[in-house]
């Protein structure tokens, strides 16, 4: 075990504490920054780190300032497909919650995915990628504001009183995250997607080996596992779950390797056996397709999610090395592209 999966598992170990007991935000703000090598474990030098990514960051952003402030005289025409698309899926990003509502936020994310999209043309921007980096912005706002994840109340007064600074510290530490995150799954997003269709085909084969009766059932339906599991792959179970339940998955991702390209697929895959009886149950086309595709989360809890993530593990110890032999071929192939930064 390196130093890095003896850090995951404290903190998987702070989380159930936390959980027990009260939340403490700003210790998975700090753990996410050190798990995704954004900062270093060593208390001594993570403000010197923490201040030279900002500042970076920031010289960054004046290269497209410019472009943002004015995108039809400064934008060539991708620049503006990129910037157009961002600015539709912006105001679909988790609705339900005020934070991502508010102009300064969503100014904060459409600068935040620009950027990455202009500095990484393998994959560009992709329809999901606001969904992503909002879990960022959301946690790293838990530092600056008096609210949690839980109940996701905003104070405007309070909002209103955080200074420029603030906004763009929350903004570059999620910037850098999200970078972190996608160095290891871009290769899902090239042209064509072929990552994520290597996913949901893995998924598949677990569905396969854990339960035959399942696996024998939707293809007598004729379903294909693409037609309701693409976006679990695609966004990472976000549209799925609230972003509290979300945040304690990623807690998980971030304490295993290559967890998003791996791990990702047994959590998917119990997900879905977790709903194995009633689907069996179901045979008619349109109204198992209708479940799959809007299965019923709302009302889970950190205790569901806990229990999906321990079945998880569960069935990675037992199916894992199988699987990954198996398949060996294309999971070494969805390594990290190399970056300009």
């Amino acid at each position: 075990m390196n130093y890095r999966q003896f850090l995951g598992t404290v903190y998987l170990l702070v989380c159930s504490f936390s959980i027990l007991f009260l939340d403490f935000p700003q210790i998975r703000s700090l753990f996410w920054k050190i798990l995704l090598n954004y900062i270093p474990a060593s208390n001594d030098n993570q403000e010197n780190v923490l201040k030279r990514k900002r500042q970076e960051y920031r010289d960054t952003c004046i290269i497209y300032d410019n472009m943002l402030e004015n995108p039809n005289e400064n934008m060539n025409d991708s620049e503006m497909k990129i910037y157009k698309q961002i600015s539709v899926d912006l105001p679909r990003t988790f609705t339900e919650y005020k934070l991502f509502s508010i102009e300064k936020v969503k100014n904060m994310m459409l600068r935040l995915l620009f950027v990455w999209a202009k500095r990484n043309p393998a994959s560009g921007y992709v329809q999901g990628f606001n969904d992503l980096c909002s879990c960022f912005i959301a946690v790293f706002f838990t530092n600056y504001l008096n609210f949690t994840l839980d109940e996701f109340k905003i104070d405007m007064d309070e909002f209103n009183s955080l200074s420029d600074t603030s906004l763009f510290e929350i903004e570059a530490d999620s910037y850098w995250c999200f970078k972190k995150m996608m160095d290891n799954i871009q290769t899902n997003y090239i042209s064509g997607q072929p990552g994520l269709q290597n996913m949901v085909n893995i998924m598949e084969e677990i569905i396969k080996l854990v339960d035959i009766e399942l696996w024998k059932h939707l293809k007598k339906c004729d379903i294909a596992y693409i037609q309701f599991c693409f976006r679990w792959m695609n966004c990472f179970l976000m549209r799925e779950f609230s972003i509290k339940l979300i945040a304690r998955l990623w807690d998980s991702y971030f304490s295993l390797n290559d967890s998003f390209n791996f791990f990702h697929l047994f959590v998917s895959a119990c997900l879905l056996l977790n709903f194995s009886e009633k689907i069996k149950q179901t045979s008619e086309f349109t109204e198992l397709i209708l479940f799959l595709q809007n299965l019923p989360t709302n009302n889970w809890t950190l205790n569901d999610m806990d229990i999906l993530i321990a079945k998880s593990y569960q069935v990675y110890l037992i199916y894992g090395d199988k699987v990954r032999n198996q398949y060996k071929n294309i999971i070494n192939n969805t390594k990290k592209l190399k970056t300009n930064e």
